[in-house]
């Protein structure tokens, strides 16, 4: 075995197989840590697309992008490392929960008159009857949130 200069001593070790670190770099998080933050990152994309349909669930997704987000920074900060999609976690979690809030406090704010137009509207039988349903709680909701005479006629099939 000749003893050149620049050839490696043992397999492995020649220096385009082990490249020199960089100052400020960081080693990549690997295994639990990793995992962690892409999670957080889902579950905030999850809460913020449930605060559109289903907002009960985007509360708890949010909390828990929000949780996990902050667990796995905090354990990527102690090892040394970083914690993908962590921060994007957290950001996604605290919109969609606070969708979900502005969502739950207008449901209680105005659940008088949604559950009493449900209600007319599972009653209803005919287009006269679901229109006679918007005639009468519209200008209650409208009423309520100050909203101009005749702005909920538009959002008739959102409700």
């Amino acid at each position: 075995m000749s003893e050149q200069p620049g050839s490696p001593a043992r397999p492995g070790e020649g220096p385009e197989e082990r490249p020199e670190p960089r100052p400020g770099d960081r080693p990549p998080a690997r295994g639990p840590v990793e995992r962690t933050g892409w999670r957080a990152l889902w579950l905030g994309g999850f809460a913020l697309l449930t605060a559109f349909f289903f907002y009960p669930l985007g509360l708890v997704l949010g909390v828990a992008a929000l949780v996990i987000g902050f667990r796995a920074r905090r354990a990527a900060r102690a090892a040394h490392g970083i914690a993908p999609g962590a921060v994007a976690g957290i950001a996604l979690g605290t919109a969609g929960l606070v969708l979900s809030a502005m969502s739950v406090a207008l449901t209680a704010y105005l659940w008088t008159e949604l559950s009493g137009y449900q209600t007319c509207l599972s009653d209803a039988n005919t287009h006269t009857d679901k229109d006679t349903c918007r005639t009468r709680y519209f200008p209650k909701i409208e009423k309520k949130m100050h909203l101009p005479a005749g702005s909920m006629d538009r959002y008739g099939d959102f409700l």
